[in-house]
């Protein structure tokens, strides 16, 4: 029986111990750490399969969002929404947001699959002060991430943004595959399945 229960315990660690790392890699200091421990590759050097770091220049495939906040056109996004209701504050939420896009680093052409990446996005936007009742798309957001707010009309927001831009440098982590029909479509030599996207330095000299 004992050894039942020390078993028991060791699992539950482990699994705090996992979802702790998971919760840290999908922060911005976890997507910085991954971007500081792999070394930056060349699109045109790339051999797919493989896992890779790329940097270059955003290209937009088609339109991209415009932010509700900043009106900003983005193909990332990260947001930091602060709750306050009746004085008292709900913690600060996070919502991270990417469509797909190409990155062009001067060799070689990606198409970056952005959806289930984490994005990590200095916010150097504050919106002005409002409630949420004036902010639906705040509202569907926080619901998305577990929080509802009973009285949208008193819960005062306070939001910052950070977003990626077509034409700004990025950062991508991901595993690379041979380009499919799309990429091959848009003029991309290879896919990228993105675990990470950042802003960017000018991609190293060809």
């Amino acid at each position: 029986m004992e050894a039942v229960l020390v078993g028991a315990i060791v699992l539950a660690s482990l699994l705090l111990a996992y979802l702790a790392y998971q919760a840290l890699m999908g922060s911005p200091r976890g997507v910085r750490r991954r971007f500081a421990k792999l070394p930056v590759t060349h699109v045109a050097d790339a051999v797919s399969p493989g896992f890779y770091r790329f940097e270059g220049r955003v290209r937009a495939i088609g339109e991209v969002p415009v932010s509700q906040a900043s009106g900003r056109a983005y193909v990332a996004r990260d947001l930091r929404i602060v709750p306050f209701d009746g004085g008292d504050s709900a913690g600060t939420r996070s919502a991270q947001q990417a469509v797909d896009f190409l990155v062009d680093d001067g060799t070689g052409v990606a198409l970056v699959r952005a959806g289930r990446a984490a994005v990590a996005i200095d916010r150097d936007f504050e919106a002005p002060r409002s409630t949420l009742d004036r902010l639906p798309w705040v509202d569907e957001l926080l619901r998305e991430g577990g929080y509802v707010n009973v009285s949208p009309e008193t819960c005062r927001i306070r939001l910052y943004e950070g977003v990626l831009s077509p034409g700004d440098p990025v950062g991508v982590i991901g595993q690379v595959e041979p380009a499919d029909r799309e990429a091959r479509a848009l003029g991309a030599a290879v896919v990228v399945s993105a675990r990470a996207v950042a802003p960017g330095g000018d991609p190293p000299a060809v």
